[in-house]
């Protein structure tokens, strides 16, 4: 047999039973000889083209491993004490990953002094026994004037006017583990990465990465330093993983002590067959995933059966997966929040799978 057992395409009741990468690779080879026609077939390119195949059967969901990106706000969801407190004691999650963007409302002139209110509360708040990394990422509007650059360069200037600072004012606090350094840099709609342009230059974000590694090793030396994850590894194929190569490539892990990915949708074929996991695997760092989920409050728990084992078991390096995310006000059809604001609809599948395990 292919495998242990037949995985049953689509079916919510697939067996738990693990296949090999080679059985997978068989079986996918043969579901695609039977869903794609012979024309369409010699019409493509080498690429496999997304092929939204359920491989992966459930499996249980490696909970010991698991974060949660909590950015604390929207205050419909409760104080920033009592969403911290939630996701610690009543979904049992210790990791979160907390935002701490620079904007106008942090900074809103040159000259100004930052308002670190909003982010001072948050770090209060963590509660005992959580440990939080902070992505530090965005520009104020005035940061698209070159005149406000130090020593010309936009990257140079956000080391130095925002990892630094909010390094140095927070390097005592023991619930602050790490820091991960931008967010996304190859998005190339993002304004953000067009100021510090990164989103065609994976060299400039490196430069960005070291920068902030030699501020922080000196500012908070038992710091993580956590690289940026890309947009979805999975997704824009290949263009996003020649990113990451072009990074590992130029020596990005010198200058970090975990390297990261996000992780959304499925095509396990591109993950399996066509390079990602292989790319992974050649990683020297302990790789976290500190993005990943499903859309839909129904959608979520069975993505994180399916999705987490089969990452893990062909990675052995991932050693956190970050949900992505507690609380997000859209639509419960549409929300990748654990919770939401849907009358009737307000907590997922998966919110409810981590609050009543035991």
């Amino acid at each position: 047999m292919i495998c242990k057992k037949l995985i049953k395409i689509n079916s919510i009741n697939a067996p738990s039973y693990a296949c090999s990468r080679s059985s997978l690779r068989i079986l996918f080879l043969i579901l695609s000889s039977l869903f794609i026609p012979l024309h369409q077939a010699q019409a493509q390119d080498s690429e496999i083209k997304t092929q939204q195949f359920s491989l992966a059967p459930k499996r249980a969901i490696p909970y010991s491993i698991l974060g949660v990106s909590a950015f604390v706000n929207d205050q419909r969801f409760g104080t920033i004490r009592r969403q911290l407190y939630e996701v610690k004691k009543t979904l049992k999650i210790s990791h979160v990953r907390l935002l701490f963007r620079w904007d106008d409302n942090v900074q809103p002139t040159p000259t100004s002094q930052p308002n670190f209110a909003f982010y001072d509360d948050i770090v209060r708040n963590i509660p005992r026994g959580m440990r939080a990394i902070v992505v530090l990422t965005g520009v104020p509007s005035w940061m698209k004037n070159s005149a406000h650059w130090v020593e010309g360069n936009p990257r140079t200037t956000f080391n130095q006017r925002w990892i630094k600072t909010v390094v140095s004012r927070y390097a005592k606090r023991q619930s602050i583990i790490g820091w991960q350094i931008w967010n996304e840099p190859n998005m190339v709609s993002d304004e953000q990465n067009v100021t510090l342009n990164l989103a065609e230059s994976p060299e400039n974000y490196l430069e960005l990465l070291s920068g902030a590694y030699q501020i922080i090793k000196q500012s908070a030396p038992r710091d993580k330093v956590i690289a940026a994850a890309t947009t979805a590894i999975n997704q824009n194929f290949p263009a996003t993983l020649n990113y990451n190569k072009a990074l590992k490539e130029a020596g990005i892990e010198q200058f970090c002590d975990i390297w990261t990915a996000h992780y959304y949708s499925e095509q396990y074929e591109r993950f399996l067959f066509l390079g990602i996991a292989e790319f992974m695997n050649q990683i020297n760092k302990p790789i976290w995933i500190t993005e990943s989920g499903a859309q839909g409050v129904n959608s979520q728990l069975a993505y994180g059966q399916r999705t987490w084992p089969l990452l893990r078991e062909n990675v052995a390096k991932i050693a956190r997966i970050y949900i992505y995310q507690f609380t997000e006000s859209t639509d419960a059809q549409t929300t990748y929040g654990l919770k939401n604001l849907t009358p009737g609809l307000t907590v997922s599948d998966l919110y409810i799978n981590l609050r009543d395990r035991r």
